[in-house]
C-alpha cells in the first residue's frame, strides 16, 4: 500500500480531520483489529466516521452535558478507537483506564487526582452497542468544539501503582504536537501502523491516534500470540511500528516472526523501558541504524530526548539527544551540572509553559520551570543523555548508594539468568540491603550462593545482592514494565 503524501489542510478538531480523510479518500483502511470471537474486522475512512458520528450521537442524547469526560476501558480493537474519537467528536475528554483493572488498581487511578471517575462510561447501555454498526443513515452532530484536556491516560506504574495524567490542550493540538516527534523517528502520515501496545499506554496510544488523525492504517492484533501476529504480518504488513523492548526480545526469539515484521518496516521506534544492550544490538543487526530509533520520555509529557541506532552505535547506552526540550542535570542543591556529572536529569520544553497546576504538583519542580519524574542521569560533551538509576531506585547499604540499574546490569550478565529487578529491603544493621529477583529457566535455576559469586567478581561487596527469589518471569504491567514496587515487600525472599 502506497503512503498519501498528498498536503492536508489543518482541521480545527480530531471528528473535522475524520470527516476530511474520509471525504478524500473513503475507501482506503482506516482500522483493522481482531477480537476473539468475530476475527479480524478492517474499517474504511469512511466507516470509521459513520460509527464515531453515530457513537457520539448516542453519547450526546444520554450523557450530562455538564459531564465533561468519559470512562473508557475497552480492550484494544476498533470499539475502543470508535469510543475515544466519539468523546473527542462530542467535546468530552476520554479517560482511558486499563480494561479488568480490579478495585484496587481503579482506585489507585484515580488516588490523588483532581479528575474524579466519570459517571459516563462506554463499557455501559446505551453506548457500549453504540460502538457497533451504525445505522443505514446514521444521524448525529457535527464535531463539537474539543475539551481544555485532551485526554487522561495512566502512568507507567513501573515504581508503584500507576496514577492518572492529564494532557493539558485540544486533542488535535496535543497530536499534532506528537506528529512532529513521530517524524523524527521514522515515521511518516499515511503508514502501516502496527500497534500491539496497549492504548491505555501513553507510547501506544500517542503513536495510534497521532497516526490515525494524519491518514495512517492502524492493524491492532488483541494479543501477543505468534499465530495472530503472523496473520496481521502477512496481510497488512508494517511500515512503522512502536515496541517495547520486552517485545523486541519475544520476537527475536521467533526469527520467521522478527523476519515476517521487518519485511516492509521502514522504521521501528522504541520506548517505555531501557533497552538491553544485546537486544538493541540485534535489532540493529535486523534493520540497521537509521531504522532503530529510541524515544526517552514520559506519560507527563514534560520532555523527550531520541537517537537512532547509528547514533547508539558511537555512544552505546545512550538515550538521545533532547528534541524540542532543553535538558539539564542537577545536583542534589538544584545546582547544574557539567557534562559527565550524574545528577537528577530535569527537563524544560512547550508542554511545561501549560501543566496544569495539579499535574505540576506531581512533578519535580526547580527553577527555572523545569521539571523531573525522578530519574538520574549525565549529559555527555556533545549533549547526548545517559540515564543511570531512578531517585527511587538508588539503594543506600550502609550509607553507600547503590545503583539498582548497574546490579541488574550485572545479573543479566549470568547465563542462566534471563531477566532481572533489583530494590532494596529493610536491613537492622545496614538499613537497606540489596535483594534480587531473577528469571531462570525452571529447569535450571540458579542459586543464592552462584549470584553472589557471580556477581561479587564484577560488583563492590556492598552491591552484592543478599537475598534472592528465583521466578520463571518477572511481574509486569499491562504496559510491559516490570513492576518492580511488587519485588520489594517481604512476604518471599531465598
Amino acid at each position: 500500500m502506497t503512503t498519501d503524501t498528498r498536503p492536508r489542510t489543518p482541521a480545527s478538531s480530531v471528528g473535522r480531520r475524520l470527516l476530511e480523510l474520509a471525504e478524500r479518500d473513503p475507501s482506503r483502511p482506516a482500522v483493522t483489529s481482531r477480537d476473539g470471537s468475530h476475527g479480524w474486522q478492517t474499517l474504511t475512512r469512511a466507516q470509521l466516521c459513520a460509527r464515531v458520528r453515530h457513537a457520539a450521537a448516542v453519547l450526546r442524547s444520554t450523557a450530562d452535558p455538564a459531564e465533561p469526560c468519559v470512562l473508557i476501558d475497552l480492550p484494544n480493537g476498533h470499539e475502543c478507537v470508535v469510543a475515544v474519537l466519539a468523546a473527542w467528536w462530542d467535546g468530552r475528554t476520554p479517560v482511558i483506564v486499563p480494561p479488568g483493572a480490579t478495585d484496587e488498581e481503579r482506585a489507585a487511578l484515580f488516588r490523588d487526582t483532581a479528575q474524579a471517575v466519570p459517571g459516563v462510561s462506554f463499557s455501559d447501555e446505551p453506548l457500549r452497542p453504540a460502538l457497533g454498526e451504525p445505522p443505514a443513515r446514521p444521524q448525529g452532530p457535527e464535531p463539537d468544539v474539543e475539551a481544555a484536556q485532551a485526554w487522561h491516560l495512566p502512568s507507567g506504574g513501573s515504581t508503584g501503582l500507576p496514577r492518572l495524567v492529564p494532557a493539558a490542550g485540544s486533542a488535535l493540538a496535543v497530536l499534532s504536537g506528537h506528529q512532529l516527534l513521530l517524524s523524527a523517528v521514522g515515521w511518516s502520515p499515511g503508514v502501516t501502523q502496527l500497534v500491539i501496545g496497549p492504548l491505555f499506554h501513553a507510547a501506544p496510544f500517542t503513536s495510534a491516534f497521532g497516526g490515525l488523525v494524519a491518514g495512517d492504517h492502524l492493524v491492532m492484533p488483541d494479543r501477543f500470540a505468534p499465530a495472530v501476529l503472523a496473520e496481521a504480518l502477512e496481510n497488512w504488513p508494517p511500515q512503522w511500528c512502536q515496541l517495547t523492548p520486552h517485545q523486541m526480545s519475544l520476537l527475536a526469539a521467533d526469527p520467521g516472526l522478527a523476519d515476517l515484521l521487518c519485511r516492509d518496516l521502514r522504521a521501528l521506534m522504541h520506548t517505555a523501558a531501557p533497552c538491553p544492550e544485546d537486544v538493541k544490538r540485534d535489532w540493529i543487526t535486523r534493520l540497521g541504524g537509521d531504522r532503530l530509533y529510541e524515544m526517552y520520555g514520559s506519560t507527563q509529557m514534560i520532555g523527550v530526548a531520541v537517537c537512532d541506532g547509528s547514533q547508539w552505535l558511537t555512544r552505546p547506552g545512550t538515550v538521545g539527544r533532547p528534541f524540542m526540550t532543553q535538558v539539564r542535570i542537577l545536583d542534589e542543591e538544584g545546582r547544574r551540572l557539567p557534562p559527565g556529572r550524574q545528577g537528577e536529569v530535569v527537563m524544560r520544553s512547550a508542554v511545561t509553559r501549560r501543566l496544569p497546576a495539579a499535574l505540576a504538583a506531581g512533578l519535580r519542580q526547580h527553577r527555572g520551570g523545569f521539571y523531573g519524574v525522578g530519574d538520574l542521569g549525565y549529559l555527555d560533551a556533545d549533549g547526548y543523555l545517559f540515564l543511570t538509576d531512578r531517585l527511587d531506585d538508588v539503594i543506600i547499604v550502609g550509607g553507600a548508594n547503590v545503583s539498582a540499574r548497574e546490579v541488574e546490569n550485572a545479573l543479566r550478565k549470568h547465563p542462566g539468568i534471563q531477566d532481572a529487578v533489583v530494590t532494596g529491603r529493610p536491613h537492622g544493621v545496614l538499613g537497606e540491603a540489596v535483594h534480587a529477583a531473577v528469571a531462570c529457566d525452571p529447569a535450571r535455576p540458579v542459586t543464592l550462593q552462584e549470584v553472589r559469586e557471580h556477581c561479587g567478581g564484577l560488583l563492590a561487596a556492598h552491591k552484592v545482592p543478599v537475598t534472592v527469589d528465583v521466578v520463571e518471569e518477572l511481574a509486569r504491567s499491562r504496559s510491559g514494565k516490570v513492576e518492580r514496587f511488587r519485588y520489594a515487600r517481604l512476604d518471599s525472599g531465598t
